[in-house]
């Protein structure tokens, strides 16, 4: 698939602060919106609860292709590879802990928490593992060619 050329290319503090602060509004709206219909049982607030976090993703998405297409080649270059690269390291950190304190469950005491604690734990132990694969990969992609 051919790669869309940048339309604009994105730069300084004031570029940044905008896509932040549109971020930052799709997650106090997405975080509201949970709130507001935590306390409907049932099907409906599931459904309810769906959307809310629905529309937040594809607000994101919106956001991600905007800034993607606006980015010079070396930029989104820079993204690939890191996301390849670290987000996999990162990835098989996270994964060789898991499975670690699996086959070790004896030694790891959970019963204090309860299901969703350990699972929203988890994958926030795992996209933390992405995260700073993917920095610090992205730091060594820019490194190497400055």
């Amino acid at each position: 698939m051919a790669e869309a050329k940048p339309k604009r290319p994105i730069t300084g503090a004031k570029a940044f602060g905008v896509i932040m602060g549109l971020s930052l509004v799709a997650g106090a709206v997405a975080g509201l919106g949970g709130i507001l219909v935590s306390e409907i049982p049932g099907v409906a607030g599931f459904g309810a609860a769906l959307l809310i976090n629905g529309l937040a993703m594809t607000a994101a998405m919106v956001m991600c292709i905007w800034w993607w297409r606006r980015i010079d080649e070396a930029a989104r270059e820079a993204h690939k590879w890191a996301w390849w690269w670290g987000g996999c390291s990162g990835m098989a950190v996270g994964g060789t802990l898991l499975l670690t304190v699996l086959l070790r469950e004896g030694e790891t005491d959970l019963s204090g928490l309860a299901v969703n604690e350990v699972f929203a734990g988890g994958m926030a132990l795992m996209l933390g593992f992405l995260i700073v694969g993917y920095t610090i990969a992205w730091a060594v992609w820019w490194a190497r060619r400055r």
